[in-house]
């Protein structure tokens, strides 16, 4: 039974999704969401670190996905698949695209389509410095990543585990996913059977919205964002003049956004050649009432706020499926292998995941105590089974004693001195034949082939001489029986008596008069 940590490190609040998996399946186990206060970035996210750590989430793996701003997508076109070319030319298709030295860059790719001749590639790209304070905050709370990925392409594992009524109606269309969060919106693009296609990040989010409500109402941003959380709405939702100019405030905000969006949505149909059949809305700005009818609006897409499949209802409310989906998919990640599983970590090389060995030295005490368990049982182990064979032994010498008072008329308890006594010639056992009438019989028929075309009218078997009589369509049968029975090595000498023909005329009688002496070796296996 696994535990894996799904942890959405957004700007506004951290999102937590626990999964439990084993044989049968996974199940949601719990759903955590922990606001973060202003301030510093890097001490409000230790606080809320800690704070979600006092949460009782202990898991035996973590994933995130790279939080912020500051991560660079880049989409590149290769006239190759092969894994190991791809290696070895992303560096320096990379670092053409890079304001800084690419030694300061630390980034992972993708494959986004595929055929047989090239290969689309998605590649993320963070700077070091950014990737080492995360995961030194993330170490110092004790929830160090396994999986360090890309916030659009978590959506990949999401795709399998949606409700059908969240997925297209023609079949393998597309998926979009515009996940609106506090700071930055992600648009993530993928197919239901194959990868994420195309994933963007646009600055700009909840945010934004509350920044524009401070300004139109001059209050602080701390209040309008307090607000926004408790009345604000879009489209049909607005009631009253204050709210009807809050969402006036509102879409002058989101208009920067809208403006990113339509273009890359043109770009990526143009390219695909695939409409889109509507997007799935999620994000902490998602359940903002009307936000979806007027993005609708706005896009010309149908836009529909995304919903979890059923079996997490039990975890998380219905109101908190859009909040929770990129945890929740960051939560997928973990337990998917194989081909379903994204190939997009940036913990490789220097920052390769090393809590393995770590958990093994937290364990060697423990295992010490278990090795020495396991020295001491296989010490009694040995003990009792030595005394199990000494006991064995025992009843054996008494059988035999027994055994060879009977027959030689004294006690011998060695096996061998036993076995040449009764083998000698003053024993018991020196009368008895070395061969039986049986045995002969046996070793003559069963060199007699079913193609051999002769039938045997009699035989007499004598310890040693067999005599034998037939009848045989020719000579040649009779030497072929011949030849057969000398294989035999106790058939000494085989002498072919009178030959005559048949009363018909058209077969011929024989008798063989076979001679027997065996080896002892062979008397022996034949007895």
């Amino acid at each position: 039974m696994a535990r894996i940590l799904g942890l959405d490190l957004g700007s506004y609040s951290l999102k937590a999704v626990l999964l439990e998996t084993n044989l049968r399946g996974s199940a949601l186990r719990k759903w955590v969401e922990v606001p973060r206060l202003e301030g510093d970035k890097a001490q409000t996210l230790a606080s809320a670190l800690t704070a979600l750590n006092a949460g009782a989430l202990h898991a035996d793996q973590v994933i995130v996905s790279v939080p912020g701003l500051h991560f660079a997508t880049h989409t590149f076109a290769l006239p190759f698949t092969d894994p190991k070319r791809i290696d070895a030319t992303l560096p320096f298709e990379v670092e053409g695209q890079l304001p800084f030295d690419i030694s300061e860059a630390v980034f992972d790719y993708q494959v986004a389509s595929a055929d047989e001749k090239s290969s689309q590639l998605l590649v993320g790209v963070v700077k070091k410095a950014e990737l080492e304070t995360l995961l030194a905050a993330l170490k110092e709370a004790k929830l160090e990543p396994r999986i360090v990925t890309h916030p659009g392409l978590a959506y990949q594992n999401l795709i399998a585990a949606l409700p059908s009524k969240m997925l297209p109606e023609t079949a393998n269309a597309p998926i979009a996913f515009l996940d609106i969060g506090h700071e930055r919106t992600t648009l993530a693009i993928g197919r239901p059977n194959g990868n994420i296609e195309f994933t963007r990040t646009i600055a700009g989010g909840g945010l934004s919205l509350s920044k524009a409500l401070a300004a139109e109402f001059k209050v602080s941003l701390a209040e309008a964002t307090d607000w926004k959380n408790k009345h604000a709405a879009l489209g049909r939702e607005v009631v009253g003049p204050d709210a009807e100019r809050a969402a006036q405030a509102m879409l002058r905000a989101l208009h920067p956004i809208l403006r990113e969006l339509r273009p890359t949505l043109k770009a990526y149909t143009a390219r695909s050649r695939l409409s889109l059949e509507h997007i799935l809305l999620c994000g902490g700005t998602a359940t903002m009432p009307g936000i979806a009818e007027q993005l609708e609006r706005d896009l010309n897409i149908p836009v529909f706020k995304l919903d979890l499949p059923p079996d997490v209802d039990d975890a998380i409310p219905r109101e908190a499926c859009a909040p929770a989906a990129q945890a929740y998919s960051l939560a997928l990640r973990g337990q998917a292998s194989g081909a379903k599983a994204p190939r997009f970590n940036l913990r490789r090389g220097e920052f390769a995941f090393k809590g393995d060995l770590d958990f093994v030295r937290e364990k060697l005490p423990q295992l010490g105590i278990f090795a020495a368990v396991l020295f001491v049982l296989l010490i009694v182990s040995g003990v009792v089974r030595n005394g199990v064979l000494e006991r064995r032994e025992k009843q054996l010498d008494a059988v035999l004693c027994e055994t060879t008072q009977r027959v030689l008329g004294k006690c011998v308890k060695d096996y061998g001195v036993a076995l040449n006594m009764l083998k000698g010639k003053e024993s018991p056992a020196a009368g008895l034949p070395k061969r039986s009438a049986v045995n002969l019989l046996a070793e003559a028929t069963s060199r007699i082939s079913p193609d051999l075309k002769v039938v045997l009218d009699r035989i007499v078997i004598d310890l040693d001489r067999i005599s034998i009589r037939g009848e045989a369509p020719s000579s040649k049968e009779i030497d072929d029986l011949t030849t057969a029975l000398k294989k035999f090595k106790c058939f000494t000498e085989i002498k072919v008596g009178k030959i005559e023909k048949s009363k018909d005329g058209n077969k011929i009688n024989f008798g063989l008069d076979v001679q027997v002496q065996c080896p002892d070796a062979v008397a022996q296996a034949g007895s």
